[in-house]
């Protein structure tokens, strides 16, 4: 098993059904994680911060295509057998 397109699909797939599995309120809020306006400081101070909650703001928005995605991968798998 190398690296294929195929694997690397799926590896990212696998990444994004993780950040969607995260829960705004019961878990990133513990890390400041949640909203840009509740961080306690200018965003301008933590750059990071504000790019890791924009990344998990945005993932948000791909929760319809990466249903289709799983669903697509998992019919994939099942006729042509994973390796």
């Amino acid at each position: 098993m190398g690296f294929s397109l195929w694997n690397i699909f799926k590896a990212g797939l696998l990444f994004t059904n993780a950040v969607l599995v995260l829960h705004r309120k019961r878990f990133l809020a513990r890390y400041g994680l949640d909203d840009v306006n509740n961080m306690g400081c200018h965003p301008s101070e933590r750059p990071l911060q504000v790019q890791a909650i924009g990344l998990l703001q945005a993932v948000q928005y791909l929760k319809v295509p990466v249903i289709a995605a799983n669903i697509l991968t998992i019919i994939f798998e099942l006729l042509l057998g994973g390796g």
